[in-house]
């Protein structure tokens, strides 16, 4: 990409959408280019768009905004402009730590229109008490205007409307209102089926597998030829029924005509984490929409298939839990319940489908963990060298460093002095001191000196910021690994902390992908992929 790229960010939340026209993509977009045609100085960039559409200001975890802070950190982008600055975050403190900190260090300048905000007129603040308590405004707005879209979706799921994005399997969305189901006859008789199976005592293994053996689409892959790209449970590179799936069915109580909302709440605004409530605390309202199956049919299932009590795990003796996933399906394999030392994981897709490429082995829990035991020991060694030769390595970048910035400073003063000096041509000009013709030459040269000089402190932050990630990255690692240095067992702990997920390919073959392994990593493949040959 160029370095040369003014930045246009657009956000349009489900918030601003209830507001008018005023917010919207398009209103946001024509404003930006206008002023970007009516402002000489920004004439020099070549323009770029980063868009989030549906996304809340709360937070920045956005797509648009993620990828823009992408190009910018890559040094690429040397300005950045927004409508208003409620469009690029609502969360003051973090605005703050932004125009203040972040894009001052990088050498990038940030402009909002409707708060006549231009980072080139201020010298690494907000702008003062009117735009730092616009961005508190702002953020306490969003607060309020999430309280308010919150009390007026209860309103809605106590009047029993669909609130969600997609229908569930067996209904479609009534053309005429969309906040009503109707039933999808095809998906809805295999609905009936599945219920009509549970009632003749067969159990979600057995129905998943007599579904797979007749080759009927699974819900995942009827919602996509319907158009819906919602995930369910995959095995391999085809989709098959799981008895997950089956059981998601059998317990969903809207197949009696019952509008179900509200089984999760988000207890912080702008958080896309939900926590699930109890029953008694859900929302449901009766006879909103045709019934699949009878309620009678309904309760009956239940009782065949009423959901065990939770009873919390005893990990201990097991430091791999909810580690092993089979290395074909992707799926987390299942351990017997055998003692600790006859114990064993393997993977149960077999159950589900005739012609599975799993392995059917059964992989020895004790060995196992003797296997990941050895491997850490062996990153361990590798994290300890890596460490003499980090060490050795510190003091000339420490060096760079302390250079670098005496650069830096050079260079912003240079760039200081070049703004007072486009200030005063423009006061000469207008005291008459100075004729239109030198005033458009020394101005028109005094900006190539600024863009060049800003080119020059964004690559700068880049040299500044790489080392400071080399001095501080690899010590974060190697001091996880050498914590557990000498250790003979393997416990839960160093597995959740050293671990992401181990697959097995059947009993010849595993994969270990670490926890945030980085560049530094001497393991192979795409996040910190170690591959271990072992015979158990």
């Amino acid at each position: 990409m160029s370095k040369n790229l003014l930045a246009r960010y657009i956000r349009l939340s489900q918030e601003d959408e209830n507001e008018g026209e005023s917010n919207s993509i398009t209103n946001q977009r024509e404003l930006l280019n206008a002023f970007i045609e009516n402002t000489p100085d920004l004439s020099q960039y070549e323009v770029v768009e980063f868009c989030d559409d549906g996304y809340s200001g709360t937070n920045f975890d956005r797509p648009g905004v993620k990828a823009l802070l992408e190009e910018v950190r890559a040094g690429n982008i040397c300005c950045i402009i927004v409508k208003d600055l409620s469009r690029f975050g609502r969360n003051y403190i973090d605005i703050g730590d932004y125009l203040e900190q972040i894009f001052p260090f990088l050498g990038v300048r940030f402009i909002s229109v409707n708060d006549r905000f231009d980072s080139n007129n201020f010298d690494g603040t907000t702008g003062g008490l009117d735009v730092g308590f616009r961005n508190l405004i702002y953020d306490l707005y969003s607060k309020d205007l999430s309280q308010k879209v919150r009390s007026a979706k209860k309103t809605r799921m106590e009047k029993g409307e669909f609130m969600s994005s997609h229908a569930p399997y067996g209904y479609a969305k009534s053309s005429a209102n969309r906040k009503k189901l109707v039933i999808d006859e095809t998906a809805a008789s295999i609905v009936r089926r599945i219920f009509a199976m549970a009632n003749e005592s067969k159990n979600s293994v057995q129905i998943a597998a007599a579904l797979n053996s007749e080759g009927i689409p699974t819900p995942y892959a009827y919602k996509r030829l319907m158009g819906c790209d919602r995930k369910y449970n995959i095995v391999g590179d085809r989709n098959y029924w799981h008895n997950t799936t089956v059981l998601t069915i059998i317990r969903d109580e809207r197949y009696t005509g019952k509008m179900v909302n509200g089984k999760h709440r988000t207890p912080v605004i702008g958080s896309k984490h939900g926590k699930r409530i109890p029953k008694e605390q859900w929302i449901i309202v009766p006879n909103t929409h045709e019934a699949i199956i009878s309620e009678e049919l309904f309760a009956s299932v239940q009782e065949r298939f009423s959901a065990p009590q939770r009873i919390r795990k005893n990990t201990e003796g097991r430091p791999l839990c909810g580690k092993v996933e089979c290395g074909m399906c992707r799926h987390t394999m299942r351990r017997s319940n055998s003692s600790p030392a006859r114990a064993y994981y393997y993977c149960d897709s077999h159950q589900y489908v005739a012609d599975s490429k799993c392995s059917r082995d059964r992989i020895s829990e004790s060995s196992l963990i003797q296997t990941v035991l050895s491997v850490i020991h062996t990153q361990i060694a590798v994290m300890l060298n890596m460490e003499r030769i980090f060490e050795k390595a510190k003091t000339q970048s420490q060096n760079d460093v302390s250079s670098l910035t005496v650069q830096m400073n050079q260079l912003q003063a240079v760039l200081a002095k070049l703004r007072i000096s486009k200030v005063k041509a423009y006061e000469k000009y207008k005291a008459g001191t100075l004729d239109r013709d030198s005033y458009i030459s020394e101005k028109m040269d005094t900006v190539e000196q600024i863009t060049k000089t800003d080119a020059q402190i964004a690559e700068l932050g880049i040299a500044l910021q790489s080392s400071y990630q080399k001095n501080r990255q690899p010590c974060s690692m190697v001091e996880r690994f050498k914590r557990y240095e000498g250790f003979t067992e393997l416990s839960k702990e160093m597995v959740d902390e050293l671990i992401d997920s181990i697959y097995i390919y059947g009993s010849e073959r595993i994969e270990i992908v670490w926890n945030n392994v980085d560049e530094y990593s001497l393991g192979s493949g795409h996040g910190g992929l170690s591959t271990l040959s072992s015979a158990y």
